[in-house]
C-alpha cells in the first residue's frame, strides 16, 4: 500500500488574511502547507503515479523575463485523474463542429485570457468550467503546476496549467457550442511510439481510454474495442500508426508536430496533434521523469523564446500588433541587438 505523502499548497483564498504577505515571506506559506496522504482523497495509486504527481507539483516553469501582451495570452487545462487501476489519465475533448478555429479537433479545455482573469490559472479554470462544467472549487480541482508557455500557429502564447481531480463524484456538463464529446487517455501514452510499451497495456488500451471516475463514466458511451497496430493499422479507413510526426516550416526553421491516435478515429475522433500533443509530451516527461521514445524537436528547432522574438520582429502577426499596442516592444529587442548595446 502506498504511504508516501504528496505536499500540495492550500487553495488560493484559503490563506488567512493575516498571512497575506506570504509572497514576501515564503516560509509563512511553507508553514501552512497541508500534508495529507493521497490515499485519503484518491483511489489507490501506483507508486509511479504518486511520484508523477509529486514531480509535477514541484515543477517550476521557465521564466521568459519579458512581458507578454494580455490580448494574445491564453491558457489550457491539463486535467489529470486517477483511474481504477491506479494509473493517471488526462481528460481530452472534441471541439464542436461550429467552432471558428480547429473545429472537430481533439483538444484540452482552454482559451484566451479575458477581463477578470487574474492569471493563467484563472483563465484555465474558467474555460474548463465553461466548456466541460469542471467546478471552479479549488479543493475539488487542485492546481499542481504551470508549464512552460507555447506559441501557437495563430500567434497566441498559451500557458498550460496542470490540475488534479480529487472529487470523484463530478459529472461533466458539456457546452454543446464548444465541445461535442469528452474522453480520456493514459498520461503515459505520450511517451511511447507503440501502444504495447505503455504501462499496463495488457489491460486493453481501448477500454482504458474511457476509464473515467464513477458517476462520469455512465454519462459517456463506451466505444467498440479498437486494437492499435504495432506498425501499420487501419484507422478511420486509412493506414496509420499509433505515433507519427511531421516537421513543418515555422519562421526561420522547422517545428516538430507530433500525432497520437486515440482509438476512436474510426468514429470521427481526430488524433491528438500539434500543440495538444506537445503539451502532453511535456507533462508526461516531467511527471514520469522520462524522455519519450522519440525526438521531441526537429533538427535545429529554435527555442520558444527565439520563436517569439522572430514572430514579433519579423512578421506582422497579431502578436506583433498586440506587443506594440500594449507598449511592450522594448521588452522584445532581439538578443543579438541587445548584445551590441
Amino acid at each position: 500500500m502506498v504511504t508516501e505523502k504528496l505536499i500540495i499548497a492550500p487553495a488560493r483564498g484559503s490563506i488567512p488574511r493575516q498571512h497575506e504577505n506570504y509572497k514576501k515571506k515564503p516560509w509563512l506559506l511553507a508553514g501552512m502547507v497541508k500534508m495529507f496522504s493521497l490515499e485519503s482523497i484518491l483511489p489507490p495509486l501506483k507508486s509511479e503515479s504518486l511520484q508523477c504527481l509529486q514531480r509535477l507539483s514541484n515543477y517550476s516553469p521557465v521564466r521568459l523575463h519579458r512581458r507578454l501582451p494580455r490580448k494574445r495570452s491564453a491558457a489550457v487545462a491539463v486535467i489529470l485523474f486517477v483511474g481504477r487501476l491506479g494509473d493517471l489519465y488526462v481528460l481530452l475533448s472534441t471541439r464542436a463542429g461550429n467552432m471558428r478555429t480547429y473545429a472537430h479537433d481533439t483538444a484540452l479545455p482552454g482559451g484566451k485570457c479575458e477581463e477578470g482573469d487574474l492569471d493563467a490559472e484563472d483563465t484555465a479554470r474558467r474555460e474548463a468550467f465553461e466548456e466541460i462544467g469542471l467546478p471552479m472549487d479549488r479543493q475539488k480541482i487542485r492546481k499542481l503546476s504551470l508549464l512552460d508557455p507555447y506559441l501557437t500557429g495563430n500567434s497566441l502564447v498559451v500557458t498550460p496549467v496542470v490540475f488534479l481531480v480529487t472529487d470523484y463524484s463530478l459529472i461533466p456538463l458539456l457546452n454543446a457550442d464548444e465541445v461535442s464529446q469528452l474522453f480520456s487517455m493514459p498520461l503515459a501514452s505520450f511517451l511511447h511510439t507503440r501502444p504495447s510499451l505503455i504501462p499496463s497495456f495488457h489491460y486493453n488500451i481501448s477500454h482504458r481510454l474511457v476509464a473515467l471516475p464513477p458517476g462520469v463514466i455512465d454519462a459517456i458511451p463506451l466505444p467498440p474495442p479498437v486494437t492499435y497496430a504495432e506498425d501499420e493499422g487501419e484507422v478511420g479507413g486509412k493506414n496509420g500508426r499509433f505515433y507519427t510526426f511531421r516537421d513543418v516550416k515555422w519562421g526561420e526553421g522547422k517545428v516538430r508536430m507530433h500525432r497520437f491516435l486515440t482509438g476512436r478515429e474510426a468514429y470521427g475522433v481526430k488524433p491528438v496533434y500539434g500543440l495538444t500533443a506537445a503539451i502532453l509530451i511535456k507533462t508526461a516527461s516531467i511527471g514520469f521523469d522520462q524522455c519519450p521514445d522519440f525526438n521531441i524537436h526537429a533538427p535545429g528547432q529554435k527555442s520558444m523564446e527565439e520563436r517569439l522574438e522572430y514572430e514579433i520582429w519579423h512578421t506582422s502577426s497579431a502578436l506583433r500588433r498586440a506587443v506594440e499596442a500594449e507598449g511592450l516592444i522594448n521588452d522584445w529587442v532581439p538578443s543579438e541587438a541587445k548584445a551590441k548595446l
